[in-house]
């Protein structure tokens, strides 16, 4: 299904996933948008016969509300009521949305963009608007994420453990920092710990590069416009966003 104007769009997704919807939602002029905490209507994948939800939840909800509310292109961010809406999204790869032919695309803003009938010209233009720059650290112009899932190229954290040592701070989970700080031997690499989205955004907005994987701080750094050295995971590539700015080891 097309929906060629929506104006109130429901979110069930994860939360990378909602930043990266955002963008469409922009372009589409949708100007209310509810974000689903029960995980969003079930769907099956393809090939398995079990009805399963988003991974969105209550928590996740939460810690995105604030960046959500401070686009200024959206005048009613709310959760969602059950009341009818004009454009409800899981937004999951896996969940029915595309065709089998859309998938080869492995690339998110490309399924929607044929999705909506967009045009991919102007997608390399940042969409997330956040006014304030923290910089924790003045002399640390990198922000690091890296999670446990998605992951690809050992050797770059390796080679590049100075540079990241000396000039990074880590945002996201503490567990992902111990992980990272233990595998590669970064005991001087400051990690930052956020209170939600907009917080994480504002960080990140306050430096100039973004080095990691597929997570939420990348699809901030994405939205954002950042300079981006993206670590390639095969089995989630649909997570690349292509712009002339990102690298890709």
């Amino acid at each position: 299904m097309k929906y060629t104007n929506p104006k109130t769009f429901v979110m069930g997704g994860d939360m990378g996933d909602l930043v990266y919807h955002l963008l469409f939602i922009k372009q589409l002029g949708g100007t209310t948008f509810h974000i689903d905490p029960s995980g969003g209507e079930e769907y099956s994948r393809p090939g398995i016969a079990d009805m399963k939800k988003g991974k969105f939840n209550l928590s996740k909800a939460l810690f995105m509300l604030p960046l959500i509310k401070t686009q200024t292109y959206l005048e009613d961010v709310n959760f969602y009521s059950g009341r009818p809406c004009d454009a409800y999204k899981v937004y999951d790869v896996n969940a029915g949305e595309y065709a089998p032919e859309d998938i080869s695309i492995r690339n998110l803003t490309h399924f929607h963009a044929k999705k909506y009938g967009l045009s991919l010209d102007n997608l390399n233009e940042p969409w997330l608007e956040v006014e304030k720059k923290t910089s924790p650290d003045e002399g640390r112009d990198t922000i690091i994420n890296r999670t446990t899932r998605y992951r690809g190229n050992d050797n770059y954290y390796f080679f590049n453990k100075h540079r990241i040592e000396n000039k990074a701070i880590f945002v996201g989970l503490e567990e992902e920092y111990s992980d990272f700080v233990q595998r590669y031997s970064t005991p001087n690499l400051p990690y930052v710990q956020v209170n939600d989205a907009l917080h994480m955004a504002e960080i990140i907005n306050g430096h100039d590069k973004f080095i990691g994987n597929g997570s939420l701080a990348c699809s901030i750094a994405m939205g954002l416009g950042k300079d981006i050295e993206y670590e390639y995971c095969p089995v989630a590539s649909h997570y690349l966003f292509q712009r002339n700015n990102i690298e890709i080891f």
